[in-house]
């Protein structure tokens, strides 16, 4: 699997310096430190998570790879993803846009940057980057 950053999106994640940092693609499942409550109705819930690179965070234990580096997932939710992936910026409605050839996963991928916090999980529901 590969997960291109266009442009824009690359400008967009450049201020939390991917390129120091270990990113993680959270679904909000339920499962794992960063997802509180999951989402029962199982639509696109997913977040974009930069954490301290030397961290470790055993649910997500398979990588994507991206134009901006390795990219941390949950093996198990791999049927959702395509071989070829981009991440977008739509800066008219500010949102992140994770697309596939085959459609949108979702509308809107949130950005959280943890650094060197532990997680905390009453705070994962309500992260946003805006």
């Amino acid at each position: 699997m590969y997960l291109t950053f266009t442009d824009d999106a690359k400008e967009r994640v450049s201020k939390y310096s991917a390129s120091n940092k270990k990113m993680i693609l959270d679904y909000d499942d339920g499962v794992g430190p960063f997802s509180a409550i999951g989402d029962c109705g199982l639509e696109g819930g997913y977040k974009l998570i930069f954490v301290n690179k030397d961290r470790e965070f055993p649910d997500f234990n398979a990588k994507i790879e991206s134009n901006l580096g390795d990219i941390y997932y949950k093996d198990y939710t791999k049927p959702q993803f395509s071989d070829e992936m981009e991440l977008r910026f739509n800066s008219r409605y500010f949102t992140m846009p994770l697309v596939s050839p085959f459609g949108t996963l979702t509308e809107n991928v949130e950005i959280l940057d943890l650094g060197d916090e532990k997680p905390d999980k009453a705070e994962m529901n309500t992260a946003h980057d805006c």
